[in-house]
């Protein structure tokens, strides 16, 4: 193996062991595992090979396994291959592409993903959607720029006061120069002020994704509702009242069919 080769053999290991560790599987619960999900015949010693993939053994280097082996290997470990061999640091190529378009880290993508893919487990595509549409509302509203901006405010702040104390306090202290009450009841005013901005983003932002009626909406959805009940009840008297008239008309029916023709003729003369 070249110098490449057996970078990637090492990585290959490494990663493989890691993903198998992370899994509490034991190479026999792997392979088994794998053999039921691919219909394939692989055994314990396969596993033992894989995971010295470019060792020096009395007969040789052990070479990687047939590249149909490591797509089954990865697609059961939910990875790309090329995260295995080190080509990527990401688990998927998608997931590296994804992270350098948005700026965001792999961990942050990975967690809004899993939250919005698999709700308790489930795999109901409805709710997937609604989860989708969730987050995408936040990042839709007018009001993201606005709350973005003030996070950033209290994100430099939180930096600043762990990173460099000293920098923080002389910040405090400018911003409170003019401020007669004492140093440290005015720098939890300011910090307070400061989340309290924020907040008052956050909800306008909640308000603006999600809206809901207003009282007089609510009011006005309640009438219709009354009303709408108030005509189903005199649906159902109107319903019973015609059943009751037929039910008269039934009834004179039937004392028309009883009566004797002779009976007729004779009350007649």
């Amino acid at each position: 193996m070249d110098d490449i080769t057996q970078l990637r053999a090492a990585c290959w290991r490494q990663r493989l062991r890691e993903c198998l560790k992370e899994r509490g599987l034991t190479q026999v619960e792997f392979v088994s595992a794998l053999n039921r999900t691919y219909l394939t015949r692989f055994h314990q010693k396969d596993v033992s090979r894989w995971l010295n993939t470019g060792n020096q053994t009395a007969n040789g280097v052990i070479g990687f396994p047939k590249y149909e082996t490591m797509m089954l290997i990865a697609d059961f470990l939910g990875v790309d291959v090329g995260y295995l061999t080190g080509e990527t640091d990401e688990t998927s190529f998608d997931l590296e592409k994804a992270s350098s378009y948005t700026g965001l880290s792999s961990d942050a993508i990975l967690s809004i993903r899993q939250w919005i893919d698999a709700p308790d487990n489930s795999p109901d595509a409805e709710l997937r959607d609604w989860r989708a549409d969730t987050i995408n509302r936040l990042f839709f509203s007018s009001y993201f720029d606005e709350l973005a901006a003030k996070m950033l405010t209290l994100y430099e702040m939180s930096t600043i006061c762990y990173t460099n104390p000293e920098r923080f306090q002389n910040l405090m202290r400018s911003l409170a120069a003019s401020s007669d009450m004492p140093n440290d009841l005015t720098f939890q005013l300011i910090i307070g002020a400061f989340y309290g901005m924020a907040n008052e983003s956050f909800s306008a932002l909640l308000k603006d994704a999600y809206p809901t009626p207003i009282e007089q909406q609510f009011e006005y959805s309640l009438d219709m509702q009354d009303m709408a009940d108030k005509q189903e009840d005199e649906d159902d008297e109107d319903d019973e009242d015609d059943e009751d008239d037929e039910d008269d008309e039934d009834d004179d029916e039937d004392e028309e069919d009883i009566s004797d023709p002779e009976d007729l003729w004779f009350g007649a003369l």
